[in-house]
């Protein structure tokens, strides 16, 4: 394990014994770095070197989940790339797919993307505990085109209490449907290699597996040069990846069905696992 504290990103790396491919891993919206590096370290035990990388909510990165810049993300992959690692692809997970499948789509270095219960298109920055009026993202110093959620009602309180969970599938299917447009949509078509979606059936934090479709279908109409697939699991919650957090607590499904959601985590562990075996 090896911390990197520099000016243009913080990380830990995760190396195994191959330099045959390396991948950044990214968590979400809960920010700072522990939970990207559990997974990273899981990743790096089964063979595939791993950088978790810190995009918010640290000592050295923004306090707020708006105007991040992708160059955080380049930075790490020409880290990766002067330390001899010949492919470098990303992982990220619900926010983290949004910057996975975003950096992605703007740097062409990154060579594959696994996608965990992603985002179609990119969504309104966060200033907890409110929208940020701002775009999450920014690119060459240019804010990206986003999805607001002005004049989207979004009371988590109100949520919790109606549906006994934390989540906003409701608020993100009507914002999808009402803002989501040509130009804040994730230009997926230009990622420079395979991608994989692994998304859950009844994700209640936001509609991941429709999402997933939308990018299967955008895909498909732009005839992508490259592989794809998106995996749905049910039953299983928003938290499909290998090291769980506390949050499966907020969620229904993994109370009604915590077996089988730990059985949908695995899966997913070992589905992305043979497909990165293959590249």
């Amino acid at each position: 394990m090896q911390d990197i504290f520099r000016k243009d990103f913080q990380g830990v790396f995760y190396p195994s014994k191959t330099k045959e491919k390396a991948m950044i891993v990214v968590s979400g919206s809960d920010g700072g770095i522990k939970w990207a590096n559990e997974i990273a370290s899981v990743y790096s035990a089964h063979g595939i070197s791993s950088l978790a990388v810190a995009y918010w909510k640290t000592k050295y990165t923004s306090k707020t989940l708006a105007i991040i810049p992708i160059e955080i993300i380049q930075s790490a992959v020409l880290w990766l790339k002067n330390n001899g690692y010949s492919k470098v692809g990303m992982y990220g997970i619900s926010k983290g797919a949004e910057l996975a499948l975003t950096s992605a789509s703007l740097i062409p270095e990154i060579e594959f993307v696994i996608a965990v219960s992603p985002s179609c298109c990119i969504f309104e920055g966060i200033a907890m505990p409110a929208y940020a009026n701002a775009s999450s993202w920014t690119w060459g110093s240019k804010p990206l085109p986003y999805v607001s959620f002005h004049n989207i009602s979004v009371s988590i309180i109100k949520n919790i209490l109606r549906n006994h969970e934390f989540g906003f599938v409701e608020q993100y299917l009507d914002v999808l449907e009402t803002n989501k447009n040509e130009e804040n949509t994730i230009k997926v078509e230009n990622i420079n290699g395979p991608i994989l979606l692994l998304s859950a059936k009844e994700d209640a934090q936001w509609p991941s597996a429709e999402m997933g479709k939308m990018i299967c279908d955008r895909l498909n109409n732009k005839k992508f040069a490259f592989s794809f697939h998106h995996e749905i699991f049910y039953p299983a919650s928003h938290i499909l990846c290998p090291v769980k957090t506390k949050m499966v607590l907020a969620y229904r499904i993994e109370r009604q069905y915590k077996k089988e959601c730990e059985v949908a985590r695995k899966q997913a562990l070992k589905m992305s696992l043979d497909w990165l075996d293959r590249l």
